[in-house]
């Protein structure tokens, strides 16, 4: 019986055009890879809860979901993530005006709420291999992050041409490419484009300087979790930062579309 098979198919004669299918069906596989199941559409965030406005100490999940019929799923594990030394003030981001203690330049508090996360910065000259990020920018000896509220680039990165004269601000002002707990700094859009004097500047999710150091108002984390983070980020997800205590958790995770409290290891509401 099977050799009668065989014998039935050597004589059958098949369409040229099925020597293509296998290299058709790779391409196809491809576009699918290359547009993410399109029209469905790929969200993510970064979620970092603490446990009151006063805690320098938080917990960072990454989460992303598959519209529009997936459900939020996280990826790797739930990392400790420092906080501004005083805590949290509601920023200046993609979230509406929220009531309580607003963040100001120099109050050593990290921005609560949404934002959407920006230019990276960094030494090398390019991004880690793997890292899915289109905006980049290696930090050099001209470069300045402006936190003076005083100055028309307030919450800007400038670079001073090469040849011309530093500004007489440019060394208060400059970025530390000599610290090497910088080498990576993702940018949070807090108070930007549109910068209000005052209103907080230079956020960012960097490496820490101790399990225990707390920053002035940026989010630290151990260097192998955040070349993860970079890793992970993915342009097509429009990614967002996400800050709040639990209890804000609780009362906006619905409104804001987010993981619920139980899936993120919240306990209940005393």
């Amino acid at each position: 019986m099977r050799n009668r098979w065989l014998a039935w198919l050597s004589g059958v004669r098949f369409p040229s055009w099925l020597a293509l299918l296998p290299g058709l069906l790779l391409a196809l596989l491809w576009i699918w890879k290359s547009l993410l199941l399109w029209p469905f559409r790929l969200e993510q965030r970064v979620l970092v809860v603490g446990d009151g406005a006063e805690a320098w100490q938080g917990r960072l999940s990454c989460w992303e979901r598959v519209l529009p019929w997936g459900r939020w799923r996280r990826e790797g594990e739930v990392l400790p993530v420092l906080l501004g030394r005083n805590g949290v003030a509601w920023g200046s981001g993609l979230h509406p005006p929220q009531p309580g203690l607003q963040k100001e330049e120099g109050d050593g508090r990290t921005p609560a709420g949404r934002f959407r996360l920006g230019l990276v910065l960094g030494t090398a000259p390019a991004l880690p291999q793997g890292a899915k990020w289109r905006l980049y920018h290696r930090k050099s000896p001209q470069d300045a992050w402006i936190e003076n509220p005083e100055l028309p680039q307030y919450n800007h990165l400038v670079t001073v041409p090469n040849g011309a004269n530093l500004p007489d601000w440019f060394e208060a002002e400059r970025l530390r490419i000599e610290d090497p707990v910088l080498e990576w700094m993702i940018f949070v859009e807090h108070n930007y484009p549109a910068s209000r004097p005052g209103g907080g500047s230079a956020i960012f999710i960097h490496g820490r300087y101790g399990k225990n150091s707390a920053t002035s108002g940026c989010l630290a984390l151990g260097k192998k979790n955040l070349l993860a983070l970079l890793r992970w980020l993915d342009p097509r997800g429009n990614p967002e930062l996400v800050v709040l205590t639990e209890d804000d958790y609780r009362r906006l995770w619905r409104s804001w579309a987010l993981p619920s409290p139980k899936r993120i290891g919240l306990p209940p509401s005393p």
